[in-house]
């Protein structure tokens, strides 16, 4: 988002450094204290301050990606920067409703305040909550759905916290725990909707469709899986594509019925896949997308048009119009998202680079000097978590695999050691089957990987959970961790410890990235590192991702040409006595002439 994107009347930073200086009403440190913070913002986002609006949204989005690491601040100078630039804001006029956490209560909700004694979370939740209502003028008893979505629209406008909505969210959850626990006490009853944000949790319940829909959801489910081996289906699909399609259509059902459908009288699914209702559906999808078509609204109508045109036997009307609109539906990608390159973009930086790839060593010792102090157990979970992340981050630097493949590795099962011999190097390898495009991994660890991981399972892994479990990231009742929660883990331990935004699938494009600067066009070994079937994939989607590397050994090479051509038209070492030879076209030192740079005499 840029500043483009908000009200061209809004000042700059600039322009409210200028305002807060001009106030001689307020101390003169507190002046130069406000008016260094906005320069040090500005200095953090890399743009001049006349380009940085003085708005709340803007500074929190800039902010989000401002890293301790990276701007070699401590996070307290974070925090007093962004507390100083909102003080600022106050005494400028732009923020009105909120006020400072310091701010007193008026005196009934103060009284409400003094139940929360004891209770941190409550007190950090309801905070904000409270003193607005404070501010503002509302009584407890004046609490309501509108007093709520006033304060999210405050709190959006004005505040620098980093998810407005997901702390409003646990605002009111919080509110209504408290209205149960305190109501005998005097805590208003009151009871605040929980709004739900989260927009991708549309899908509807087996409920809202008729028993024949359902029915035929599941034959055809049974028909992709191969359960009746005369269907005439070449190949079944994997557990993980029928589990794709079951839920593209299901999305497409929840869209009919979100778009006013009556889904429980249908007598079939056929019935709901007329070029009427489709269209109504896709409108829906294309609604909540700008109007624009996507990978997953081509993704849900390709599903659609395998269940009409190949499962039945569709109308000649049917298959003419899934001809027509899947192509106008389905967005093709040729290369890397934006989102995709923005994440390989990080590593043209060296020190970026250096960081990734030293962060295994520095979380494992981060978490030794953690275990040296430990009591009561709590901080040998977070030292345990940080041993688990080195050896997950490990693993997918140098075996890049698909996150689902690194959560399902099992001791007994992809671990294959050097020689049969488990003080030999280890290699990880995962049957095609396994894998998603049906290409076999198989990567040979070095010997210091391999003897982190094995510290980690005799050491760590066990650690709080039963030695039977046979998954190198364990879980609950046998099974793997979480699979979601694993990428999570990997997630924040790149962004708390090594200011990198990188999604754990996002390593594979890191890898491509890395082997490419040092080798500029060995795309065949990225092929094989990272298991594509063609090398067209390959070449598509990381051509021109060493154009840096490219471009510096260029220069490399023209620097290399510089030089010999200066020592080829260097003269003889000079004598001490002697005075430095001249150019007989000036008169001026050799070294000055920029032509001679070139192995060429300048011209007077």
């Amino acid at each position: 988002m840029t500043a483009t994107n908000y009200d061209p009347n809004l000042p700059s930073l600039a322009d409210l450094r200028y305002q807060i200086e001009a106030r001689h009403d307020l101390p003169l440190l507190r002046r130069r204290d406000m008016a260094s913070a906005i320069r040090t913002l500005a200095g953090w986002f890399k743009l001049p301050e006349e380009n940085v609006p003085a708005s709340a949204k803007f500074i929190r989005e800039k902010l989000a990606r401002v890293h301790v690491i990276t701007a070699s601040v401590s996070t307290r100078r974070i925090q007093n920067v962004r507390s100083l630039v909102l003080a600022a804001m106050r005494e400028a006029g732009l923020s009105t409703k909120l006020v400072p956490y310091a701010a007193p209560f008026s005196a009934d909700w103060q009284t409400l305040w003094d139940l929360l004694n004891g209770d941190t979370y409550a007190k950090t939740e309801l905070s904000r909550f409270l003193r607005y209502c404070s501010a503002q003028g509302v009584t407890p008893n004046a609490v309501s759905d509108v007093v709520s979505q006033a304060f999210l629209a405050a709190i959006d406008t004005e505040s620098l916290i980093a998810k407005p909505k997901t702390r409003h969210q646990s605002m009111c959850r919080v509110w209504n725990k408290m209205a149960d626990k305190h109501g005998g006490s005097g805590w208003p009853q009151v009871r605040l909707s929980v709004p739900r944000y989260e927009q991708r949790l549309y899908r509807i319940g087996a409920d809202k469709v008729s028993a024949a829909v359902a029915a035929d959801i599941e034959a055809y489910l049974a028909h992709l899986r191969g359960t009746d081996i005369f269907s005439g289906l070449p190949k079944p699909f994997r557990p993980k594509s029928v589990k794709a399609v079951e839920g593209h259509l299901w999305r497409y059902l929840s869209a009919l019925h979100h778009a006013g459908v009556d889904l429980s009288g249908a007598p079939s699914f056929d019935a709901l896949l007329t070029p009427e209702l489709v269209k109504r559906g896709m409108r829906w999808f294309l609604a909540r997308n700008d109007d624009k078509p996507s990978k997953h609204i081509g993704e849900i109508a390709w599903a659609l048009r395998c269940y009409a045109v190949k499962y039945r036997e569709p109308s000649t009307e049917t298959a003419a119009f899934f001809a027509e609109v899947l192509p106008k539906l389905r967005q093709q990608q040729t290369g890397l998202s934006e989102k995709n390159i923005t994440a390989m973009a990080q590593f043209d930086d060296p020190t970026a680079v250096e960081r990734f790839l030293c962060l295994p060593q520095r979380l494992w010792n981060l978490a030794l000097t953690k275990t040296k102090t430990v009591e009561d157990g709590t901080l040998r979970q977070e030292a345990y978590l940080l041993v688990q992340s080195a050896v997950a981050i490990e693993i997918l630097q140098f075996a890049p695999m698909r996150i689902e493949n690194l959560n399902h590795l099992r001791l007994d099962q992809h671990f294959v050691w050097q020689g049969g011999r488990q003080d030999g190097r280890l290699r990880l390898v995962i049957p095609a089957s396994e894998v998603k495009n049906s290409q076999a991994l198989d990567f040979l660890l070095t010997e210091a990987t391999t003897a982190r991981i094995q510290r980690y399972i005799a050491q760590w892994r066990c650690l709080f959970l039963p030695k039977s479990n046979p998954y190198l990231f364990p879980g609950r009742a046998g099974k793997a961790k979480d699979q979601a929660a694993l990428r999570k883990q990997i997630e924040k331990t790149l962004w708390d410890h090594a200011a990198l935004r990188l999604t754990p699938h996002q390593f594979r494009h890191a890898a491509a990235k890395i082997l490419l600067d040092a080798r500029p066009g060995f795309y065949e070994v990225v092929r094989k590192l990272l298991g594509h079937k063609s090398m067209v994939t390959t070449y598509s989607h990381y051509a021109g991702a060493e154009t840096q590397a490219a471009v510096e050994l260029y220069g490399d090479i023209i620097t290399d040409h510089r030089r010999t051509g200066i020592a080829r038209r260097m003269p003889p070492a000079p004598n001490p006595t002697r005075k430095a030879p001249k150019s007989r076209a000036t008169g001026t030192d050799l070294f000055l002439e920029p032509l001679s740079l070139m192995g060429k005499p300048g011209r007077g």
